[in-house]
């Protein structure tokens, strides 16, 4: 048999793979048109294209220059809606986020450009949505506020101020929210008072404005923490409250315990501390502590001097007025919608009016006004 068939044969399937080889692989002259496609679409040229357009407005640009979102009046179907879009540098077009009120007060970025913040008016306040970048998916929580949130340095919380009116009062609120939690936090809560957030800097010191019942306007910071006592605070849970105490408690079932908590509640007996937690909420919602190994988180403990206590205190923070008339001195009102208080060994007859220096702790209280039957 002859052999020069085969070597032809081989040969042609060598040229045919060569071909497609040649066929299936990108010409250097494609490649560069990829390239120039995908550079058309630089942050440049899209704030040409978007500023171009009357329709389009409120564009917002990331902090990393990434991504731009925008408002884009909607068509006459959208029954007065707009339209909110989000353009990624690289990418052809933008993508719809969804229909906005044309009320919209704009946007806000996390500092890690990867939420941002929907605020739409709501009365006098705004509705804000957070939106995740990468899904577009939103926050199931809405924060209510008077003027827009503040993110946080590291892009997981936002400050802001809100305010409520029932039965002809009116109630200001500093809060806090933490991404995927279910509800928002009180740093503050005051009567006839509002809080505007400035700012939030990288030490957690969180800026903002205090106006009074008159008017007044104050600039204020403060740092978003939890006073506590031994390691407790108001809200922990019970594993929070072992972790901190130990285990070594007896527990009184809810219904045998009177006061104005907002629920029913145990109470866990140490030896001396009492921890009152809801049953329904599983968190602290007050604790009494006598204890001599007692210590706040500003490290004032159990025999500690009332003189103490004041330099430490008053400069932090103020005794308020109660509701019921006059001066609650020894009790500060404290982050997280709190009152700390603190009993004196006072003799009997003798008033908080009548603390002196050398007069010396000898309870701690951690709870809220309304558990005290006050407001303030």
């Amino acid at each position: 048999m002859s052999k020069k068939p085969l070597r032809i044969s081989i040969f042609g399937v060598l040229l045919i793979s060569l071909l497609v080889f040649i066929g299936c692989t990108a010409s250097p002259g494609q490649l560069d048109q990829d390239k120039q496609k995908g550079e058309d679409y630089s942050k440049e040229k899209i704030q040409t294209a978007l500023a171009s357009k009357e329709e389009v407005f409120k564009l917002t640009w990331s902090p990393d220059e990434k991504m731009v979102v925008y408002i884009q009046k909607g068509e006459s179907d959208k029954n007065g809606l707009d339209e909110a879009y989000l353009w990624s540098v690289g990418e052809e077009e933008a993508k719809f986020v969804r229909d906005v009120k044309p009320t919209v007060h704009g946007f806000s970025w996390s500092p890690n450009s990867k939420y941002f913040l929907i605020s739409e008016k709501l009365g006098d306040g705004a509705e804000n949505s957070i939106v995740d970048v990468d899904t577009l998916q939103e926050e199931t929580y809405k924060l209510k506020s008077i003027t827009r949130p503040v993110w946080s340095p590291d892009s997981l919380s936002l400050a802001y101020g809100n305010e409520y009116h029932e039965y002809g009062e009116s109630w200001g609120f500093l809060e806090t929210y933490k991404l995927g939690e279910e509800q928002s936090e009180y740093v503050w809560k005051a009567l006839n008072y509002l809080y505007k957030v400035e700012s939030w800097d990288n030490e957690g010191n969180i800026a903002y404005t205090e106006i009074d019942p008159k008017g007044k306007e104050i600039k204020k910071t403060i740092k978003n923490i939890k006073p506590s006592i031994s390691g407790i605070h108001l809200g922990d849970s019970q594993d929070q409250v072992r972790a901190a105490l130990g285990k070594n408690y007896r527990e009184t079932s809810p219904g045998e315990e009177i006061g104005h908590f907002p629920e029913k509640v145990y109470r866990w007996d140490y030896e001396g501390y009492k921890i009152f937690i809801g049953a329904e909420s599983g968190k602290v919602l007050e604790l009494i502590a006598t204890s001599p190994q007692a210590e706040t988180n500003l490290g004032v403990k159990m025999g500690d001097t009332a003189a103490k206590v004041f330099e430490i205190y008053r400069s932090e923070y103020i005794e308020p007025e109660s509701i019921h008339g006059g001066k609650l001195y020894g009790l500060f009102k404290v982050e997280g919608a709190a009152a700390l208080f603190f009993n004196f060994d006072l003799k009997e007859g003798q008033t908080l009016a009548d603390i002196k220096p050398e007069n010396k702790v000898e309870r701690m209280i951690l709870t809220y006004p309304e558990i005290l039957d006050d407001s303030f």
